[in-house]
Formats: structure tokens, C-alpha cells, sequence
């Protein structure tokens, strides 16, 4: 070892020279969400690592020196990589000229932190966007935009937009079509996906929609118009469908009145998303943690359970899953032979098939209850053309005016994906009604906030089926509309979710007459669109609660309770 004291301020100088170069040269090229548990483990060694080196190379022969050297190369370079980042997002960044909060440009923690503990971000980017306007800068390199044109860009035909980062590890450990980010592979799993939902599937499944609403009718008809839990309900049936259509049997949520453990895992697994999705580099370290990811993957091995029990007995009659099988044994592209496309898609479809459902029958029957003249107006559309059990009643009401009316509301209103999906832009970028978007950067098109657009909807509060009807004035912009997506990436199930909504509205609109429990305001549905906007007919106060009782946003929502009283129509 020699003896001469090393140069302190050289030594510092090179350490945050390759900070800065460190970002610029690295981390603001590509992608490196995947890899966060590989430089977490680099962060945590790295004072080992560069004490060794210091060792190794003889700068210094005292073993405090040793360690003085090592502190000041960890603070310079983390420093200067710090503050590089920093400035380059304040100063530098292609979208430094949009507005929005001044944390959002330095980190997405700041949305994290708002997100505690009511897991409302779609009520977030309202603000945001009341606050802002139409382009509000949501974090270092997301955009919000709340304007029809949005939806048509980054989810339209021709669209050069893909899917953002964060579906890469929401796709953990097994992707599926919804988190498919590669578009021809993605075409590829959707003409599959498209058998199992064309024409002549659906005949096949109305059948047993029709026989879960029946059931849902009896149970409530047992209650005999004493206040019942119809978040709860509305949630037992929908997911009684889609155990049926996807694995071949019925969860017994309607039959035994309870939640399935598998239901209860779900929740714990999406609980997540809803505070940690702005941050999805999180997952892959969260992944590695015994525990940390609560019931999510209990959720995904018994989907992966239920996808061997029905491979091993073919039932007697087509579901969706019997489409994606005979894809991973016949089909010839070597894409679909990976199993984890089979367990990936059964959690696709628990999950898209069951909660979007039961989120839409909650609300609209919150607001039906409201204002119980369109109760009477679906009756009187109703009554001459639904008759319960006929072997064409799904046809026979499929194009009932005021039924879609409110149906479409609710979905305005209350859409199943509130926030909207994550989308990139391409490398040249793209423009949005005269605004340039640079390339590489996530956008999304907040399909709470475009749903109450005055310039889309005229009262755009309000719940006015007749806003639907083809001679009304109240629809200003219809391209504003669009709940279950639009294009290559939209809803492939979204004919089989009218039918199961508009099987379970004719029955209970023409057997019960519904209103709210006594003290029933629909506080816990609507948890802080109170505060938002205001409830039209109840208040426009402020309402204080526990966030655990409210609705909240987990990509798709889970309720609050709805308390409802069913009794037999007078």
C-alpha cells in the first residue's frame, strides 16, 4: 500500500461525474421497471462494493480512511445522480412545458402518498384536471388527458400507442390478454379470446346467465323487503356467471349467501394496486417478498388449480375456456402452446368478468333508487316485450330503449375502469387535438373525468337515459363514450356483460319494487364523490367516513356497501 493521502476532492468529483453520467447514459434510456430488484440489491452493496475496491486498488493504507473514501464516493455519486434527475425532469424533460402539480415533475411518490388511505384515483385526476385543465402532467413522464380525442388515440384503430410499463408487472408470474404489450402476439390470443365471445358462444351461454339472475331473484324475494346488502348480492351473481362460463362451475356465492375464499383472495391481491400502481417497479420486488403480495398469489395457484381440474374433464357443453384450450393443444403457432397463457387468462377472465358487472348493477340500481320515475319508466317499456324464461328473452329486450338508456348512464357515470388504462406513446410521438405528445411517455384518458365533460354531455351530472335515444340533444360528442375501450384493445367480452346487466334489470325492475334501506344515502358506495361533485337530490356537503367502508379504485373498484330493500312489486 503506499502511503500518500488520497486526493479527497478528485475522488469526489469522479464519483458524481458518474452519477450524472450514470442518468444520462443509462436510466433515461429504455426501461427498467423489470429490473428493480436487481438495482435495489445493487443500492443495498454497493458501500460494500466500493469499500472493497478501495482495498483493492491501495488508494489509501488506513482502514478509517478506507471508510471516509467510501462515504464520500456513495454521497457524491448519489447526490449528483440525485440531483441530475431532478433537474432534468424540472428543466429538461420533453414535458416539462405541460402544468400540473410541481411533485408529479420530481417523483411519483408524491401520488402515491395522496393515494393513502382511500385509494380514490380517479377522483384524484378529477381534481387534477378541474384544477389544471384538459392536459395535466401526473407524473415525471405520464400524462392525464381528459379529452375524447385521447380515447380515439391511444386505443383507436390505427393507434401507434402500446401498452404502458405498468402492464408488464401487473402480468406477474403469467401474462394474459389484457396485459399483453406485444401487438402481434396480442392479435394472436384476441381471435382466440373472439371464439369463445362470437354469436353463437353467447347463445350458449344465455342459459345459464338467465338461471343465475333467477336465482339472484329468489333470494332476494326470500328477504321479503328487509334490507339487504345489493353490493354483496349483485356481486355473488356475477361471479357465480363467470365460474360457470369459465371453469365450469358456479362459485355458490348466490346459494350459500356468502363470499368464496377465492373471492376474498382476489381482493386481497388487486388491494394493491389501487395506493401502488403509479410505482409498478415496485411488484417485482414485492413478488420476492414471502407475504408481501397478501392473498395475490394464493389467487392466481388456485385459477391455476381450476385451469388443470377443467382440462382434465371436458364438460357438456362450451365455455370460454374451452376455446382457449383447444388453442394450446391444436392450434399450430407454437404462441399458444406456453400454459401460463391458460392460468394468466383465468385470472383475466375471474377478474374482468366479475367485477365490472357488479360494480354497474350497484350503481345503477343506487340510482334508480334515487330517482325511482325510471323505475317506472323501464316497467312500462318492459312489460309488453320481457317475459322471464323465454327461450329468446336476451333477444327480446337486447334493444329496449330506456333498459340501454340506463345502462349506458351508469356505465358513463360509473366506469368499470375508472382512471383509464395506461398507454405509451411511439418514439415520433403523436398529436391530440392540436397538442404534440412526445414520444415514449405514458398517457391515459381518465374515463371518470371524460364522462362528466360539459363539452361531451349536456347536465353532465345527471342520470338521463333519454341522453341515448337517437332524436336527444343531451349526447354532444359520442366519441366520448367508451366503457369497455375501443379497438384492438377493447372489452372482448362486452356483449356477454349486457347481457348478464340487462338480464338482471328486467327481472328486478318488473318483480320488486327496489328503494333504499332506511338511513341509506349511498355514503359507502360513493365514498368522496361526495366531496367531488355532490350528489344531486341528497346534498352537496362535505361527508366525513373511514375509507375502509368507501368504494375504491383497484384498477377495477371494489364497493362499499349498497343497503337495499326488495319487496314484491305492488
Amino acid at each position: 500500500m503506499v502511503s500518500n493521502s488520497p486526493n479527497h476532492t478528485l475522488i469526489a468529483l469522479l464519483a458524481s461525474l458518474a452519477g450524472i453520467a450514470s442518468h444520462l447514459g443509462v436510466f433515461i434510456h429504455g426501461e427498467h421497471h423489470m429490473q428493480s430488484l436487481q438495482w435495489l440489491l445493487a443500492i443495498l452493496f454497493s458501500p460494500f462494493i466500493v469499500f472493497i475496491a478501495i482495498l483493492k486498488f491501495h488508494i489509501t493504507s488506513s482502514y478509517v480512511e478506507v471508510l471516509s473514501l467510501t462515504l464520500i464516493v456513495l454521497a457524491s455519486f448519489f447526490a449528483s445522480l440525485i440531483s441530475s434527475i431532478l433537474t432534468y425532469r424540472i428543466f429538461f424533460h420533453p414535458l416539462r412545458h405541460f402544468p400540473g402539480p410541481f411533485a408529479a415533475k420530481v417523483s411519483k411518490l408524491s401520488h402515491v402518498w395522496r393515494l393513502m388511505p382511500m385509494s380514490d384515483n380517479y377522483l384524484q385526476t378529477y381534481a387534477l384536471h378541474e384544477k389544471f385543465g384538459e392536459f395535466v402532467r401526473v407524473g415525471p413522464n405520464e400524462l392525464s388527458i381528459a379529452k375524447p380525442e385521447a380515447v380515439t388515440a391511444t386505443n383507436g384503430q390505427g393507434s401507434k400507442c402500446t401498452k404502458s410499463p405498468w402492464y408488464d408487472v401487473a402480468g406477474l408470474p403469467y401474462k394474459n390478454l389484457q396485459l399483453e404489450r406485444d401487438r402481434a402476439t396480442h392479435e394472436k390470443r384476441r381471435k382466440v379470446w373472439d371464439r369463445g365471445f362470437s354469436v353463437k358462444a353467447l347463445r350458449n351461454y344465455e342459459g345459464r346467465v338467465t338461471g343465475y339472475a333467477d336465482e339472484l331473484v329468489s333470494q332476494l324475494d326470500a328477504s321479503r323487503g328487509k334490507p339487504v346488502n345489493a353490493t354483496c348480492w349483485f356481486n355473488s351473481y356475477s361471479f357465480d356467471v363467470i365460474g360457470d362460463l369459465a371453469f365450469g362451475k358456479s362459485f355458490d356465492m348466490l346459494k350459500t349467501g356468502e363470499k368464496h375464499f377465492a373471492v376474498k383472495l382476489l381482493q386481497e391481491g388487486l388491494a394493491p394496486l389501487g395506493i401502488l400502481t403509479p410505482i409498478p417497479w415496485v411488484f417485482p420486488i414485492l413478488t420476492k417478498i414471502p407475504g408481501a403480495m397478501g392473498g395475490f398469489n394464493d389467487f392466481i395457484t388456485f385459477c391455476s388449480k381450476q385451469i388443470d381440474i377443467r382440462r382434465a374433464k371436458e364438460p357438456s357443453v362450451p365455455d370460454i375456456m374451452t376455446w382457449l384450450i383447444d388453442a394450446h393443444e391444436n392450434d399450430p403457432d407454437p404462441i399458444h402452446k406456453d400454459p401460463g397463457w391458460l392460468y394468466g387468462d383465468a385470472r383475466l377472465a375471474i377478474v374482468a368478468g366479475s367485477d365490472t358487472t357488479s360494480a354497474t348493477l350497484t350503481y345503477l340500481f343506487y340510482h334508480l333508487c334515487l330517482e325511482p320515475h325510471h323505475i317506472t319508466k323501464l316497467r312500462e317499456e318492459l312489460d309488453p316485450i320481457f317475459t322471464p324464461g323465454s327461450p329468446n328473452e336476451c333477444r327480446d329486450i337486447q334493444g329496449a330503449p330506456y333498459l340501454n338508456g340506463v345502462i349506458n348512464e351508469a356505465l358513463r357515470l360509473h366506469p368499470p375502469v375508472p382512471s383509464g388504462t395506461l398507454r405509451q406513446t411511439p418514439p415520433e410521438g403523436l398529436t391530440i387535438d392540436g397538442t404534440y405528445i412526445p414520444g415514449n411517455v405514458t398517457i391515459s384518458a381518465p374515463s371518470w373525468t371524460i364522462g362528466r365533460l360539459k363539452t361531451s354531455y349536456s347536465s353532465p351530472h345527471k342520470f338521463l337515459p333519454t341522453r341515448w335515444f337517437a332524436d336527444s340533444q343531451l349526447l354532444l360528442d359520442k366519441s366520448a363514450f367508451s366503457p369497455f375501450s375501443v379497438g384492438a384493445y377493447s372489452c372482448v367480452g362486452k356483449q356477454l356483460g349486457l347481457m348478464e346487466l340487462r338480464a338482471v334489470i328486467a327481472r328486478l325492475v318488473t318483480r320488486f319494487d327496489v328503494r333504499f334501506a332506511e338511513g341509506e344515502l349511498g355514503e359507502k358506495l360513493l365514498g368522496r364523490e361526495w366531496e367531488v361533485e355532490g350528489v344531486e337530490g341528497v346534498g352537496n356537503g362535505k361527508r366525513e367516513g373511514n375509507g375502509e367502508q368507501h368504494s375504491k379504485e383497484c384498477f377495477v373498484l371494489e364497493l362499499g356497501d349498497l343497503m337495499l330493500a326488495f319487496e314484491k312489486r305492488k
